[in-house]
C-alpha cells in the first residue's frame, strides 16, 4: 500500500490539530461557548434564588431550625461570600465582599440587591478571565479541574443551599414557587 506525501502530512496536521497544545483557536471558541451557555445558566440560576429568597417575609430572614443550623439569610449571604472567595483566590482579583460586614443589619431589599450585584460580578469575572486562564487546571475536592468547570462547581454549591432556603420556606408554611429549570 503507497501513501502519499499528501495525505501523510494531511494525517500529521489532523493529528497536530487534535492535540489540545496546538488547537488553541479551537479551545477558545469551545470556551466562548462556555461563557454564552454559563450565562444563560447563570441568568435562570438569578432569577430562581431571586424568586426563592423573595417568598420569605422579612420577619423570617433569620429563621433557622435548630441553633447550629444557617439563618435563611445565611444561606444566600455563605452563598455569595464563599463564591467570592473562591473565585478571588483562585483567579487572583479583588474580592468585592472582602471588607464587608453587617449582613445581618440589611433589610430583605438591601440584601437582594446584593444578590443581584454578586450575580453580575460573576457574570463579569466569566466574561474578563482570559481563555488561557479559564483552560488552566487547578486544585479542587482532591483532583485537579479547569477553572471554567469551577464556575459551575460554585452554581452547583449555589445550588444546594437554595435547595436548602426552600426547606425552610416550607417549615415557614410557605409553598415555594416550582423550578422552571434553564
Amino acid at each position: 500500500m503507497k501513501i502519499s506525501r499528501k495525505t501523510v502530512l494531511q494525517s500529521l496536521f489532523g493529528a497536530l490539530v487534535s492535540v489540545p497544545v496546538f488547537s488553541a483557536s479551537r479551545s477558545k471558541k469551545e470556551l466562548q461557548a462556555f461563557r454564552e451557555e454559563f450565562g444563560v445558566a447563570w441568568k435562570r440560576s438569578q432569577d430562581y434564588t431571586l424568586t426563592v429568597f423573595n417568598q420569605m417575609p422579612e420577619e423570617h430572614l433569620d429563621f433557622h431550625y435548630t441553633p447550629e443550623a444557617m439563618t435563611f439569610r445565611t444561606q444566600f449571604v455563605h452563598c455569595i461570600t464563599f463564591t467570592a472567595m473562591q473565585l478571588a483566590g483562585r483567579l487572583e482579583i479583588k474580592n468585592p465582599y472582602e471588607m464587608k460586614q453587617d449582613w445581618g443589619k440589611l433589610t430583605k431589599a438591601q440584601l437582594a440587591n446584593e444578590l443581584n450585584g454578586f450575580y453580575a460580578w460573576v457574570e463579569k469575572v466569566v466574561g474578563e478571565t482570559t481563555p488561557e486562564r479559564l483552560a488552566k487546571e487547578e486544585g479542587f475536592a482532591g483532583g485537579k479541574i479547569q477553572v471554567w468547570r469551577f464556575f459551575y462547581a460554585m452554581e452547583n454549591h449555589l445550588i444546594h443551599h437554595r435547595g436548602q432556603a426552600i426547606c425552610y420556606l416550607r417549615l415557614k408554611g410557605v409553598t415555594p414557587e416550582g423550578y422552571v429549570g434553564w
